[in-house]
């Protein structure tokens, strides 16, 4: 089957082609790490530095402790991240009778490993180009996601995806928690078809369970509850639908989803508002930072039920930025740090433009010359794998079925969705 035109959107009740608009938010999420990671060059910027506070009214303090803080929030665009990775990458064991799980694994893992393997030899040459040293003070992001001497040992841990360190490259540490996901995938799918009817008990406990992890520190607590969140969306594709077009026919239903997407942007932030109140304690910071796996639901939401938000997201501009947004998440921050020491402090604003237009550029050249041909390379594998396990074990490869969506790669660009019935190969 050919991929459905992305421009075949305009019925809100058709259920094809709704989650190509996930992509453009894959993008607008890429965009925030990468303004995110621009401001944290400025150790002025709050959330650098302990204790680094912007002064009332300054250009700083509106983009860190106003809604305008949803165009540098960095880390919670990475919980948006796991979510739709959650969603996307479990629709298709939920939709594909027969799913091929012998093919799964070594394609998820060709197709995480192998662009991450050539961003780190791409930060690796960044950093030979320009010594990392002199510029940025200890304690400082530019200064700890500086590599001041580059050693073998720095590049081949920061190519494993499981025990490695990210020190050369800094936005690795997420891919970590993508890979475990992807490799416990099984595990979240069962979870989520067992909860599917108590999804309200299942959110409520992915809450939970990241307070917890926000409060003791748990990096598994922390993440994995937001890819959980992202599996029962996919669990109650239909039921979301369904609520999307009782809501649609309700007069004013504009209104309603642009409040259920604002909502979910202040929500998102929340956390960032207490600090405009000095007498907030920690506590309630970290209350609030629980909720960001829900406050990413509610815009994922919003985007498969508002036609504003997918005709918005379905954009040229959004899709390609959305292609790319692996690429882009993957080289930006080497990039960063290159223009910071290539200018070497004696323009900001300079350094981060100039970072922002290579980050575009590298970007895609990663994704035509690696990100691209790794989605050949993970499928020939898969595919090889499933073959030689049929003909080990004596079964029969599992046919490929009808998604009945457009799905969108959890990691950027467009997955066709395939034909039912399809011959045994």
């Amino acid at each position: 089957m050919q991929p459905i035109d992305s421009r075949q959107t305009s019925s809100p009740r058709s259920g094809t082609n709704r989650l190509i608009a996930l992509d453009g938010l894959r993008g607008i999420a890429a965009l925030v790490v990468l303004a995110h990671h621009a401001a944290l060059t400025n150790p002025n910027f709050p959330g650098n530095v302990e204790g680094a506070h912007a002064e009332a009214g300054s250009l700083i303090w509106w983009f860190s402790y106003t809604p305008l803080k949803l165009l540098t929030a960095g880390s919670e665009a990475v919980i948006v991240f796991f979510v739709l990775s959650g969603l996307v990458v479990t629709l298709p064991v939920l939709k594909r009778r027969g799913f091929d799980w012998i093919a799964y694994f070594p394609r998820r893992v060709v197709r995480l490993g192998v662009p991450v393997v050539a961003s780190v030899l791409v930060a690796a040459a960044f950093v030979f180009a320009i010594p990392q040293r002199g510029l940025a003070a200890s304690g400082t992001w530019l200064g700890d996601s500086s590599t001041p001497t580059l050693t073998w040992k720095l590049v081949v841990e920061g190519m494993d995806l499981v025990g490695g360190d990210g020190q050369i490259n800094n936005p690795l540490w997420s891919l970590r928690w993508e890979m475990l996901f992807s490799l416990a995938l099984p595990v979240f799918v069962l979870l989520a078809m067992v909860l599917k009817r108590w999804w309200m008990a299942g959110i409520a406990a992915a809450v939970l369970l990241t307070w917890l992890g926000v409060q003791s520190g748990s990096g598994a607590l922390s993440y994995f509850p937001a890819f959980f969140v992202g599996a029962i969306i996919a669990a109650r594709l239909d039921a979301v639908r369904a609520f999307a077009d009782r809501l649609n026919d309700r007069r004013g239903h504009h209104l309603l989803w642009f409040a259920i997407t604002a909502g979910g942007g202040i929500l998102l932030i929340s956390s960032w508002f207490t600090g405009l109140m000095p007498t907030v304690n920690d506590d309630m910071a970290m209350a609030l930072r629980a909720l960001t796996p829900l406050a990413a639901a509610m815009l994922v939401v919003s985007c498969i039920g508002w036609s504003v938000m997918r005709g918005l997201l379905s954009t040229r501009p959004l899709q390609f930025v959305g292609k790319i947004s692996f690429s882009l998440y993957l080289v930006h921050v080497p990039i960063l740090i290159f223009t910071s020491y290539l200018i070497g402090g004696r323009s900001w604003y300079a350094a981060v433009s100039l970072a922002a237009v290579l980050a575009l550029l590298v970007a895609t050249g990663f994704w035509w010359l690696i990100e691209s041909r790794s989605h050949g390379w993970a499928k020939r594998l898969g595919a090889w794998a499933s073959k030689r396990y049929a003909l080990a074990f004596g079964t029969s490869v599992p046919a490929r079925s009808e998604v009945g969506v457009q799905l969108p790669d959890p990691l950027g660009g467009v997955a066709p969705a395939e034909r039912a019935g399809a011959v045994r190969r």
